[in-house]
C-alpha cells in the first residue's frame, strides 16, 4: 500500500519519494549538520526512495548551503529556506514554523510521498499530529511520517520520548545498519543491502580494505582528489561491490573502513566537512612502491646480537605535533570517559613544560578544541555529552592514538 495522500490531479509521474527537513538550528554547527545529512541520504532505510532535501539555514548562509546541497546530491530537489536572526537567539520558533507549513504543502500538493524532520526539538509534535490527520482522513492505515534525531544535538524532550511512536523515530546514535522504521512502516525495516557500509571479505568483488586503500593510492595521481574520483576507480574495479552504487554510499564506506589505512600509508585529508577532500602524497606512493625486503638469516642474526636501542623519547624542548601530543596526552588518559581537565593533567605529568600545562582551566579549553580534539576526533574519540562536555576514548581510538608516535 502507498503512503503518497490524494492528490486532486494526481500527476502520471512516478511517486515523488519521501521528503527530509532538516532544522540546521538544532544541530551542534554547519560540520555537524553536514555530516548528518551525509549520513541519512547514505543510510536511507526505504522502502520509498528520497526525493527531496529541505535545509532550514541562516539567512545569510543560503548560497553556501545551496551550493553544497546541490553538488553534494544532483539527483534529489533541493530547497534551502533562510531563517532570519533579528537577535542573538537561535529563531528556534521561527524554522519549526517554516518546516511544519513546507511539510503538510508539500504532501497536500503531492510534492512529498512521506516526511522525515531531521531535529531534537519536541516543537515538531504538532506536526506530526497533524500529518496524522491527513493520512486518516485519506484513508491511510499507517502515518507517513518519520522523525529523525541524531547524537550531540541537545537531549530528547520528554514528550518525545513518550508520545512519538518507535516505529515513527530513527536514531542516529544507533547503528545506521538499523533504522528505527521506515517512513511507511509501522515496524522496523532492514536498512537494504546496497546503503550498509561493505564489510569487504578478501576476493572477487569484496576485496579487503587494504587491496582497496593500495590501489587507490596506485591508481590515483598525487595530489588531491574527491570522493567521486576514489569511487570511480573503485567502480571500475569492484561494480558489484555495495559501496559502489553511488558517491554517497562509497563515501560512507571511504570514510569508516578505508581512511584508517589510506592515513597510515600517507594520505592527507585536506578537507574535513562535507565534502571531504583529500590528497595523495608522495609517501603514500611510496608506501607501496617500496615493500619492505624479507629479513634473511645473516640480518636475524644480527639483529639478535645488536642490544635493542630504545624509542627516542620525545624531549620537552622538541617541537611537537598536535598527533604527537594527542598521542602523548592519549597514553596519559585512564579512564574511558575524560574531560579536558584529564587531559591537561596527562599533558602536565608527560609534558611538563609545555606552555599549554600551566594554562588555566579556560585557556586549556579553548588550546584543546583548536589543537588536539580535531586530531583525536579524526581518529575515534567521540563527543559523550555536551554540557557538560565530556569525551570518550574508546579501545579502538586508544590503539590509534597511542600508535602515532
Amino acid at each position: 500500500m502507498t503512503t503518497a495522500l490524494p492528490n486532486p490531479n494526481p500527476p502520471a509521474a512516478p511517486s515523488p519519494g519521501a521528503a527530509i527537513y532538516v532544522d540546521t538550528e538544532n544541530l551542534r554547527d554547519s560540520d555537524h549538520a553536514q555530516n548528518i545529512v551525509s549520513q541519512i541520504i547514505a543510510d536511507w532505510p526505504g522502502p520509498l526512495p528520497l526525493g527531496s532535501v529541505s535545509l532550514y539555514v541562516r539567512a545569510d548562509k543560503i548560497a553556501v548551503w545551496e551550493m553544497w546541497a546541490e553538488s553534494s546530491y544532483p539527483d534529489l530537489r533541493v530547497r534551502v529556506r533562510g531563517i532570519q536572526h533579528f537577535s542573538n537567539n537561535r529563531a528556534k520558533n521561527s524554522a519549526d514554523l517554516a518546516i511544519t507549513a513546507d511539510a503538510v504543502a508539500d504532501l497536500g500538493t503531492g510534492q512529498a510521498a512521506a516526511t522525515a524532520v531531521v531535529s531534537n526539538d519536541s516543537d515538531f509534535g504538532a506536526l506530526f499530529v497533524k500529518i496524522k490527520e491527513m493520512a486518516r482522513s485519506a484513508g491511510l492505515e499507517h502515518t507517513p511520517f518519520l522523525w529523525i534525531t541524531s547524537p550531540d544535538a541537545g537531549a530528547l524532550s520528554p514528550e518525545m520520548e513518550r508520545f512519538i511512536p518507535d516505529a515513527m523515530r530513527w536514531d542516529l546514535s544507533a547503528s545506521p545498519a538499523a533504522p528505527v522504521a521506515a517512513v511507511d512502516k509501522p515496524a522496523p525495516k532492514p536498512l537494504p543491502e546496497a546503503a550498509r557500509p561493505a564489510l569487504p571479505t578478501a576476493s572477487g568483488d569484496n576485496p579487503g580494505n587494504e587491496t582497496i586503500a593500495e590501489e587507490l593510492i596506485s591508481r590515483l595521481n598525487v595530489g588531491k582528489f574527491k570522493v567521486t574520483d576514489a569511487h570511480d576507480v573503485f567502480q571500475e574495479l569492484w561494480p558489484r561491490h555495495p559501496a559502489a552504487t553511488g558517491p554517497a554510499q562509497f563515501g560512507t564506506f571511504l570514510l569508516k573502513a578505508v581512511w584508517p589505512i589510506l592515513q597510515k600509508r600517507g594520505v592527507l585529508m585536506t578537507r574535513k566537512s562535507s565534502p571531504r577532500t583529500y590528497e595523495i602524497t608522495q609517501a603514500a606512493k611510496d608506501s607501496i612502491a617500496k615493500p619492505q625486503p624479507q629479513p634473511t638469516s645473516q640480518s636475524k642474526a644480527n639483529a639478535e646480537s645488536t642490544p635493542a636501542q630504545p624509542a627516542r623519547p620525545v624531549k620537552v624542548g622538541d617541537q611537537l605535533t598536535p598527533s604527537q601530543l594527542a598521542s602523548a596526552v592519549a597514553t596519559g588518559i585512564t579512564d574511558d570517559l575524560f574531560k579536558a581537565s584529564d587531559a591537561q593533567d596527562a599533558l602536565k605529568q608527560l609534558q611538563p613544560q609545555h606552555p599549554a600545562a600551566s594554562y588555566t582551566a579556560a585557556q586549556f579549553g579553548t588550546w584543546f578544541a583548536r589543537q588536539l580534539w580535531p586530531v583525536m576526533e579524526q581518529h575515534g574519540v567521540v563527543l559523550a555529552s555536551e554540557k557538560p562536555r565530556r569525551y570518550e576514548m574508546t579501545p579502538d581510538a586508544r590503539h590509534r592514538l597511542t600508535s602515532l608516535v
